[in-house]
Parts: C-alpha cells; sequence; structure tokens
C-alpha cells in the first residue's frame, strides 16, 4: 500500500536499513541510524543496451537517484518531484545525471574559504569549548593557502605541501597596542599536526555536506607526532616569569600569576566568570561542560591568588574575569601574549630561556610541589585528574583541604620567590 502521513510518523529505525515503497518508484529508505532518504528508481526511455533487445532499449536501463531526505521534504513533496523525474525519463533525459551535474557546478562554487566558515559555524561553535583556537590555526595556515580555491579541486599532494611549509618555522612581526612591535615564530611539526588532524575533520565534514563525493585526505598520516613534553621550569626561570607576569597589565599579567599558583590549564582561567567564584572568592568552581573531564572542578584560592583576583577590573558589559571588552567576550591572542611575557622574563632572567608552553607551568607546580612534600594523590587533585582506585572513591568530596594546603604552601613559595626578586632589585 501507498505512504500516507500517519505511517511516516510512526517510523522507527530498527538497526538495519529497510525500503518503504510508495509508488511510481517511490520509496523511503530508513538507515540502520534513522536517517530517512526520499529515492527514487526509474527507466531512461531509449537510453537501453542495444544488445539487450528492442523492448529493454526502449524502456532504457534502471537506475535510482535521491530527491531528498524526510521529514524535510514531506510524502507530497516527494511525490512531486519522483513526477518530474519521471517526466524527464520518459523524454530520454537522464534525472540523476541532471541532478549530480547541478550538485558538481554548485560544489565547483564553493571555495575553501566558504566551507572554514560553514564547518565553524556548524560544528566547531556548536561542539568545541577550543572552537576559537581552530579557527585561529585554520585562518592562519589554510584560508592564507586555499581559501580562494574551490573545495572540489583541493587535492592530496595539496595537503602534503602545506604541511612541509607549516613544519618550517618562520618569523612574523606582530604588532599590539600598548606594547609595540615584536617577531615571533609560526609553525613547526606541532602546528603541522594540526592542521593535518583539523583540515582531514574540515573534508570529513564537506563530504557529509555533499560538497564534495570524498575525502582525499583520509589516508593522509600523521608524520609529526609530538613527544610526551617533560619541560620543569626551574625556581628562578619561575622567578622571572612571575616578576614579568607582575609587570604585565590587566588582562594578561594577572591572568599568568593565577596559572602558576593555581596550576590550571590555560583555558580554564581564560573562559573563567565572576559566577564560578564563592561569595567570599576563596574559591574557583569550574562547571562540568567547561572541564576536560565532564566532571566540576573547585580550585581552591590561597590569600595571594584572591588578592589577584580582588584587584581584577569589574565587569561592565559581561561576566569573564579575563576580558578586553569590558567581559563580554573571553580573552584571545594567547600566542602574542606569551611572546611579550617570554620578551620581558628574558630580561629579568638574565638573557634566553630554554623554549617553554604555557602547559609547563602546571607541570612545573606539580613538580615542584613534589619536592615540597605534597602527597602525590593531592597533587593529581590539585591538577584536576580524575582518580582512580580507593583515592578515586574519596575523592567524591575533591579533597578541599588537602587541595587549599597545598596551594597555599606553593603559594607561598612563589612569595618567596617574589621577596627574592623585590630585593635583588
Amino acid at each position: 500500500m501507498p505512504l500516507s502521513d500517519t505511517k511516516l510518523r510512526a517510523v522507527r529505525p530498527t538497526g538495519a536499513r529497510v525500503e518503504l515503497p510508495d509508488r511510481g518508484g517511490l520509496s523511503l529508505r530508513v538507515g540502520a541510524s534513522g536517517a530517512m532518504t526520499w529515492t527514487l528508481t526509474y527507466r531512461v526511455k531509449g537510453k537501453g543496451d542495444p544488445g539487450e533487445g528492442r523492448v529493454a532499449r526502449l524502456a532504457g536501463p534502471k537506475c535510482r537517484m535521491a530527491l531528498g531526505s524526510y521529514p524535510a521534504m514531506g510524502l507530497s513533496e516527494a511525490r512531486e518531484a519522483a513526477l518530474a523525474a519521471r517526466r524527464l525519463a520518459r523524454d530520454g533525459i537522464d534525472p540523476g545525471a541532471a541532478q549530480r551535474a547541478q550538485a558538481a557546478a554548485q560544489a565547483a562554487a564553493i571555495t575553501v574559504a566558504d566551507l572554514i566558515e560553514r564547518y565553524a559555524a556548524d560544528h566547531l561553535r556548536r561542539n568545541l569549548r577550543s572552537a576559537p583556537v581552530v579557527e585561529a590555526l585554520l585562518a592562519r595556515h589554510v584560508r592564507p593557502a586555499w581559501g580562494h580555491r574551490p573545495v572540489a579541486e583541493v587535492t592530496r599532494g595539496d595537503l602534503l605541501k602545506l604541511l612541509d611549509d607549516v613544519r618550517q618555522p618562520r618569523p612574523v612581526e606582530v604588532r599590539t597596542r600598548g606594547r609595540g612591535t615584536f617577531t615571533v615564530d609560526r609553525g613547526g611539526a606541532g602546528a603541522a599536526a594540526e592542521v593535518r588532524k583539523w583540515v582531514r575533520a574540515m573534508f570529513q565534514y564537506a563530504v557529509e555536506a555533499e560538497m564534495r563525493p570524498d575525502n582525499p585526505f583520509a589516508g593522509v598520516r600523521n608524520r609529526d607526532r609530538a613527544r610526551p613534553r617533560d619541560r620543569v621550569l626551574s625556581m628562578e626561570e619561575l622567578r622571572a616569569v612571575w616578576t614579568a607576569a607582575c609587570a604585565t597589565p590587566y588582562p594578561w599579567g594577572p591572568f599568568y600569576q593565577l596559572l602558576i599558583l593555581t596550576g590550571c590549564r590555560r583555558g580554564e582561567w581564560a573562559t573563567a566568570r565572576w559566577l564560578w567564584l564563592d561569595e567570599a572568592w576563596s574559591a574557583l568552581e569550574i562547571p562540568a561542560e567547561h572541564y576536560k573531564t565532564d566532571r566540576p572542578h573547585v580550585v581552591p584560592l590561597s590569600p595571594l591568588a584572591r588578592s589577584i583576583v580582588a584587584a581584577l577590573p569589574a565587569p561592565v558589559t559581561g561576566d569573564h574575569l579575563f576580558s578586553s571588552d569590558g567581559g563580554q567576550t573571553a580573552i584571545a591572542g594567547f600566542s602574542d601574549a606569551k611572546a611579550a611575557l617570554e620578551r620581558l622574563a628574558a630580561a629579568y632572567y638574565g638573557g634566553p630561556m630554554t623554549p617553554w608552553v604555557v602547559h609547563d607551568l602546571r607541570r612545573s607546580m606539580a613538580t615542584h610541589m613534589e619536592r615540597l612534600g605534597v602527597a602525590p594523590h593531592v597533587i593529581e587533585a590539585c591538577l584536576g585528574h580524575v582518580l582512580k582506585g580507593v583515592a578515586g572513591t574519596y575523592r567524591r568530596y575533591n579533597f578541599l583541604p588537602e587541595k587549599l594546603d597545598a596551594l597555599q604552601r606553593w603559594a607561598d613559595t612563589v612569595r618567596e620567590t617574589r621577596t627574592l626578586t623585590a630585593a635583588a632589585a
């Protein structure tokens, strides 16, 4: 029997692909995941194989084409589309071929710059907390090289060439407000690995969005596997970074001070909001949806950390602690800010420091806490790691007293660093 709207509303996925016939070759294909697509089976008049006989030749070969997805295309719309396609087939025109030619023409008009914007809007900003970082990566390395090119024309060789270019660090001149102009290195093996990862994902999105039939980068392997980092800043190096942060104005100076004092990840303070602080500003509670482990994490604040928070400017247009527009949006421009901090830290250190990344501040705090005699499970709790075994069972109360004691001991060590620096000055 033909389909009806009532029957369609009752359709449920069964875990296997199912064909629900309507009439005139029209059917609804229900995928294993529940996706529903209208398809049409038809014959193109006069396009049959001459060797199959006169009747088969006149009737034409049996073909199938997709008309649209349900429920975006309803039953009546699908029947109208099927009728129009069958009319073309009776006139000797293959509607499927015409559809594919139109899709190819539309795909040829879509540039990589268009793809980047659609990928960011439809996927990154909806699903990733790190969306601004990925967008910046694509804008820095992919858009300048491919932005003007049609998505359908990009090849595997283009990606291999792009990765070779990204692997070579190059100096870039950066202009900032209030700090002048300075040069930073952009690129390297780590950047190449990230470019490969996100370009592959973006072009898979292009396939799913029917911008091109295949992903040319599906088989491109990662040749830039990062080695586990073990960089730990010495107390002399931390002294230089801490002093540089103290001399740097809001938002970046207090931001780096709190990273040093709490061992949080960069994004945790960068996206922190005033509402995450308790009434006494004695702790920062990061909600589960903003934390890496998808569990809430409480960061006790030592008196030194609380004094830094208390000195932050009051929000005007939003509730972000660290912002360049009155709290409306979180801070951005991490690479430029760190480059400026490194230049200032080198002046206090007496020369260039061994290269370090922001995450090394977190590792350094953990390492020096161990030197101070803090228990390993307490260090793990301070870092927000999910504890296993018996420790994980008792982690339900988050070791708050132990964490506060450990962070206070660490703050006292940093305070001694500040005192030594002031005495030296």
